[in-house]
């Protein structure tokens, strides 16, 4: 059977790195039918809701922003997503200009490549980071209104080397009160996507009432 759907997101585990180096995915076996036990179940811990591959949504950097609650199950379907290459191996604010591709006019979901994934499993996935610039998503967001997402193959759109621009490129990108529908996936898998237009996009976040953010799984139809 030929297999139509790719996944694009990492596999949560023990080992998922985090921004900063602060946070966890805790795995504890509750019962264990080696142990005597009727079946087997696990405990999952998150020290942070924004850890793996996940969305941050509006409410993430504003009081009054959409949160999870507020988007409806077709904002988080893609017809029209378009994938962009950036090799960047370092900590670097990316621009607008540093794209070598024309954004198409009806482009619903922006996928950045850098090939920073590499290192996703050593301590320079976090601490030498690339991120995005401010103008990025200022630019992004005033001249294509289609877009309705962005995402990434590095752990944050924050660079951990230039964190007070990071903090003024997420207000860039997420800006908007509840109506705004726009948001951002990190730490995506990107590796693997040989289209530069998948056909279609489909992500399914952890469905938790009013979250600012949340870990999600990421489906692209090739």
């Amino acid at each position: 059977m030929t297999q139509n759907f790719q996944l694009l997101s990492h596999s949560l585990n023990l080992n998922t790195p985090s921004y900063g180096n602060r946070d966890k995915f805790i795995i504890n076996e509750k019962t264990q039918i080696e142990k005597g036990d009727s079946a087997n179940s696990s405990e999952w811990k998150f020290t942070i809701n924004h850890l793996g591959t996940h969305i941050d949504f509006p409410s993430h950097f504003y009081s009054n922003g959409a949160s999870l609650s507020d988007f409806e199950i077709n904002d988080f379907i893609f017809q029209h997503p378009q994938l962009i290459d950036v090799e960047c191996f370092e900590a670097k604010l990316i621009e607008y200009s540093d794209l070598n591709t024309i954004i198409s006019e009806n482009t619903d979901l922006l996928l950045i490549r850098t090939g920073y994934e590499i290192f996703r499993f050593t301590d320079k996935y976090w601490n030498d980071n690339p991120g995005l610039s401010p103008e990025f998503g200022m630019k992004l967001r005033s001249d294509f209104p289609n877009v309705r997402a962005i995402g990434f193959d590095f752990i944050s759109l924050t660079s951990w080397k230039y964190r007070k621009e990071g903090k003024k490129a997420h207000r860039e990108f997420l800006k908007g009160d509840k109506k705004n529908r726009f948001f951002i996936i990190e730490d995506m898998a990107l590796k693997a996507i040989k289209s530069k237009k998948p056909k279609r996009v489909i992500v399914s976040p952890l469905f938790v009432h009013e979250a600012n953010g949340s870990p999600v799984s990421v489906f692209c139809e090739i």
